[in-house]
This record gives structure tokens, sequence and C-alpha cells, in this order.
């Protein structure tokens, strides 16, 4: 079940740092001087992505916690 474990937490780590990537590129977009149709278009990726990580993060968890609970 270590190998479960080690699984569980490279997926949370993959998705955390899908978060990390979701927040720098929102904080670049905002910096920039772009028209109101580029910025609403960028969000939507933005959004897409932020909801990608958080799920890859919540199933490297979920998968994190199987593997301990069924350690001896």
């Amino acid at each position: 079940m270590a190998i479960l474990i080690y699984v569980g937490v490279a997926t949370t780590l993959v998705g955390l740092a899908g978060i990390v990537w979701f927040f720098h590129r929102a904080r670049r977009l905002r910096e920039t001087d772009s028209d109101d149709a580029t910025v609403q278009a960028e969000l939507r990726a933005l959004v897409l992505l932020n909801m990608a990580a958080v799920g890859v993060a919540f199933f490297g968890l979920a998968i994190t916690v199987i593997g301990l609970i069924l350690a001896p």
C-alpha cells in the first residue's frame, strides 16, 4: 500500500503545481493592458485550469487517504 500513498502524494503535488500555475497566470493577466474580450477568453481558460487542478489535487488526496487506511 506504500505505492498507493506515493502515487497519491505525487498526484496531489501535480494538482498543487497546477494551482500555483493558475495563480501565476491570473496575476500576469491582471498586470496586462488587454481589451475585455481577450481578458474574458483568458479567464475562461483559467477557470478550466483551476477546476482541473483542484480536481487532480482532490483525487490525489483521496488516493493518499485510501492508501493510509489500507496500510497495516
